[in-house]
């Protein structure tokens, strides 16, 4: 069985995502195509404006045969451990290849790049402090994108795996602002944040939007009350930023305010996001630093993806569809991760969200 995979976050699914299901579905000529997922909240340290069951229904009505969640711990990280958790996930469905966009589109250029040792998550602060590199890498004289920089991440922790990659160019701009046909998803949710119409990038309607804005308050509250040894402990807590995010907390009523005084040289925008969400869902140090994931979770499959989940499960594959098998040290993360993200919502659909985590996939059936 030819198997494909993709690593996707669907903040929000749009046009291009349809497009890139259409051409690793052509590239590859899969039986069935997996897709891995981050949830409620994203590698730049969003919360995602659709949650992740409502993302596991469009991606199954568009043609993915099985979603898989990246757990919170890598879905919001640096583009290495997102990478390397994604591909994980990947390899216990055995993918034979993986598809994914990038906006040079040369892949021998970007199998090099990746063949350095160097870091792909510090890529752009290298070339800013005048590191060189041979010309022949002429990715690393220009301004790294963030497609390019997951794909020379996927690149590296392909390495030394039967796992054959394919890119597709990507084909709007990121930083462009403008809805069109095919828009970028920060596009899409700045128009969304606006209550401006974004329907020509997707069909798919955003029932209950949510941004990082909306936790201000509470993470205000919590930075007032903390310590700075409390939040010492904290995942992704380094070299003083504590200080800083206690500070500005007092200092600034909105978070853009707030993001803006905290943002710095050594710690960007994303940065900044994914260690306060670390600091709200209390994860701490000591729970990461032995952190490591044994299985792959099902969101969500249709039946080509069950016919196969089923087949792998008989070969002792670790692949679980309920939350309450998964290893107690990582359900208490996803929970907590789930109770922060409910809470921006009213009861009714707080509840909603909290007994979806508690029960089975998404099953989407032909008959």
């Amino acid at each position: 069985m030819n198997i494909c995979g993709i690593i996707v976050e669907y903040n929000p699914f749009h046009n291009g995502h349809r497009y890139h299901i259409e051409k690793a579905k052509e590239l590859t000529s899969c039986d069935v195509l997996v897709a891995v997922m981050s949830g409620n909240y994203t590698q730049r340290g969003d919360l995602s404006v659709m949650d992740k069951f409502a993302k596991t229904k469009v991606a199954l009505d568009n043609g993915i045969d099985i979603v898989v969640e990246l757990p919170y711990i890598y879905a919001t990280q640096s583009a290495s451990s997102f990478s390397k958790g994604a591909i994980e996930a990947l390899k216990v469905f055995g993918v034979d290849s993986i598809v994914f966009g990038s906006e040079t589109n040369n892949l021998e250029e970007l199998k090099e790049i990746a063949a350095l040792e160097v870091n792909p998550d510090h890529f752009k602060e290298m070339i800013k402090t005048g590191i060189s590199f041979p010309k022949a890498y002429g990715l690393l004289a220009k301004e790294f994108l963030p497609n390019d920089i997951l794909a020379i991440a996927y690149l590296k922790a392909i390495r030394n795996t039967a796992i054959r990659p394919y890119t597709i160019q990507r084909t709007n701009d990121f930083h462009s602002e403008d809805i069109k046909s095919i828009a970028s998803a920060k596009a899409i949710r700045k128009a969304i944040k606006e209550k401006k119409d974004y329907h020509l990038a997707t069909d798919v309607k955003i029932d209950h939007p949510v941004f990082i804005d909306d936790l201000y308050p509470y993470l205000r509250r919590l930075l007032m009350l903390k310590k700075r040894e409390d939040l010492e402990k904290i995942h992704l807590v380094s070299e003083g930023i504590e200080k800083i995010f206690i500070d500005n907390a007092f200092k600034y009523p909105d978070f853009a305010s707030f993001l803006n005084a905290s943002t710095s040289k050594r710690y960007t925008a994303s940065r900044i996001k994914r260690t306060l969400l670390q600091i709200m869902i209390d994860v701490k140090k000591s729970e990461v630093d032995h952190y490591y994931q044994p299985y792959a979770r099902v969101l969500g499959f249709n039946d080509k993806g069950q016919k196969l989940i089923k087949e792998l499960r008989k070969n002792g594959a670790p692949i679980e569809t309920q939350i309450k098998k998964i290893p107690p040290f990582i359900k208490d993360i996803e929970l907590k991760a789930t109770y922060l993200y409910a809470s921006l919502f009213d009861e009714k659909r707080f509840q909603y969200l909290v007994k979806r985590e508690l029960a089975g996939p998404i099953i989407k059936s032909s008959q």
